[in-house]
């Protein structure tokens, strides 16, 4: 009974295996480096509206904006960018106005998505919480852009009176 097994594997398979693992690892690559480039266009975005803060204002250079780009530092980088320092520079530069009707320039905002983005791993659960984090990082996004533009409608109309 053990000694005929009825399961045999011919040679002529190896060749279907091998392509449909690279098939799959040249997948995983192209989505990782499609993931890279979204995310510097991201960090860039980010960092440029950070430089129309004022140097006094800011509470993070532009350049650390990049350091999200780093595999698992980005953990707890984010909570740095989206909760605490890019809100709080833009805080800072409308409260130096007396504009208090920005609110908390996304500092919730940024900490929910930072909960959901870590959130995202859990499992089952996960995809659900995934699709609240990227909602929320788009209007987190929105909201930033925002600030920045109403910082530089500020500038224009100092600079035209």
């Amino acid at each position: 009974m053990y000694d005929n097994p009825s399961i045999t594997y011919s040679s002529n398979q190896e060749p279907e295996l091998f392509g449909a693992m690279l098939i799959i690892a040249i997948a995983v690559v192209i989505g990782l480096l499609v993931g890279a480039a979204i995310s510097a266009a991201l960090c860039y975005f980010i960092s440029s509206w950070l430089k129309e803060v004022p140097e006094e204002d800011r509470a993070m250079t532009p350049g650390k904006v990049w350091l999200l780009l780093i595999p698992l530092f980005n953990f707890y980088w984010m909570f740095r960018v989206y909760m605490l320092d890019i809100p709080k520079s833009f805080k800072n530069y409308f409260d130096r106005q007396g504009d208090q009707l920005v609110g908390d320039c996304g500092k919730n905002m940024g900490l929910w998505l930072c909960i959901c983005t870590l959130g995202g791993f859990i499992p089952l659960l996960g995809s659900l919480v995934s699709i609240a984090g990227l909602v929320l990082y788009v209007l987190w996004l929105v909201k930033i852009h925002q600030l920045k533009n109403k910082i530089i409608a500020d500038r224009l109309s100092i600079s035209q009176a």
